[in-house]
């Protein structure tokens, strides 16, 4: 069994990959702050730890023993403020700066020798409906991703700093569940007959269950060599099959297509050219090195996962009532 140090642990991918650490007999040292999160990470079977991501005497301190680094943390602005360049200045900060400062607390321990961070394949060009994966996509990222490439780039330093050493980066798609702010406001948006396509009808947007995200991080701690790997659903929908499956998921025949032009007024041109790109991905090399399988293959079953546990919820408010 190993002791994990966990950034982001109270975040959507952040509490599945404790409990999963918990349960399998790991030690789970995570960062935390403010009360609520160190209560909320105690109630997940961590240890709370009162560093921070910049301040790299802290961190030193807090990851003494540990084995592996996870570093799940993030600050992805709401849609509403994805238009502002500030918005993103925290988040730009974390990827650029607290990754550095984490990779360099590992090496300083001299104890760490995995260090796991979860990337992003939106930087991939458009691929139409070819599959697209790390060893064949051009990545051509936007703005808000270039600190992406930079955080990815420290992980790979620490590989590179011993034999022993390992430095993973999984490229994500968009994670999707009932925990998911976004998902459930498609949902509600879905419910009420429509719904906001981000791209064109033939347009392929690879998603990713987060609870399989999760399952895929575990599987990267137990198996995964050095370097960079997709992880994805294993049946990746068009944006009308997405809609569709939307569509069935509340009951409905359809859904109203907003026009896409709103979109202006939420994102700069170059997050609605990202946006817009179809990226078909395979998870292929990954799910081979470490025998990783997704539980929801595609948006068909993960959509009705969510609708129905919205529904049970209900009942079972109103029983409680």
């Amino acid at each position: 069994m190993m002791k994990v140090f966990v950034t982001g642990g109270t975040g959507v991918l952040g509490r599945p990959v404790i409990r999963t650490l918990v349960d399998s007999g790991h030690k789970v040292v995570a960062l935390a702050r403010s009360p609520e999160k160190i209560s909320a990470l105690r109630a997940l079977g961590a240890e709370p730890a009162g560093a921070s991501l910049f301040d790299p005497s802290s961190l030193r301190d807090s990851m003494q023993g540990c084995d592996a680094v996870l570093h799940l943390a993030t600050r992805i602005p709401k849609t509403s403020d994805m238009k502002s360049p500030r918005a993103w200045a925290e988040n730009d900060r974390i990827r650029k700066d607290g990754t550095g400062n984490l990779v360099d607390a590992a090496l300083a321990t001299g104890q760490v020798k995995t260090f796991i961070y979860p990337s992003v394949f939106f930087m991939y060009g458009d691929g139409g409906d070819t599959w697209q994966s790390a060893a064949t996509a051009e990545l051509n990222p936007p703005a808000p991703l270039q600190s992406t490439l930079t955080a990815e780039n420290h992980v790979t330093r620490f590989a590179a700093h011993g034999g022993e050493n390992r430095g993973i980066n999984l490229r994500f798609g968009s994670f999707y569940g009932p925990a998911s702010r976004d998902s459930q406001d498609m949902l509600s948006m879905a419910r009420k007959g429509i719904v906001m396509p981000l791209a064109t009808g033939g347009t392929f947007k690879s998603m990713i269950w987060v609870e399989d995200a999760a399952s895929a991080m575990i599987a990267a701690l137990n198996h995964a060599k050095s370097g960079t790997f997709d992880v994805a659903e294993t049946e990746p929908y068009t944006q009308d099959q997405a809609i569709k499956a939307l569509a069935m998921a509340v009951g409905r025949r359809s859904l109203f297509k907003l026009p896409r032009f709103l979109l202006r007024f939420a994102l700069k041109p170059d997050m609605r050219g990202l946006l817009g790109r179809s990226q078909r991905i395979t998870s292929q090399e990954f799910r081979d090195m470490t025998g990783w399988k997704p539980e929801v293959e595609n948006q068909t079953e993960g959509w009705q996962r969510i609708a129905q546990g919205d529904a049970r919820t209900t009942i079972a408010k109103a029983k409680a009532a």
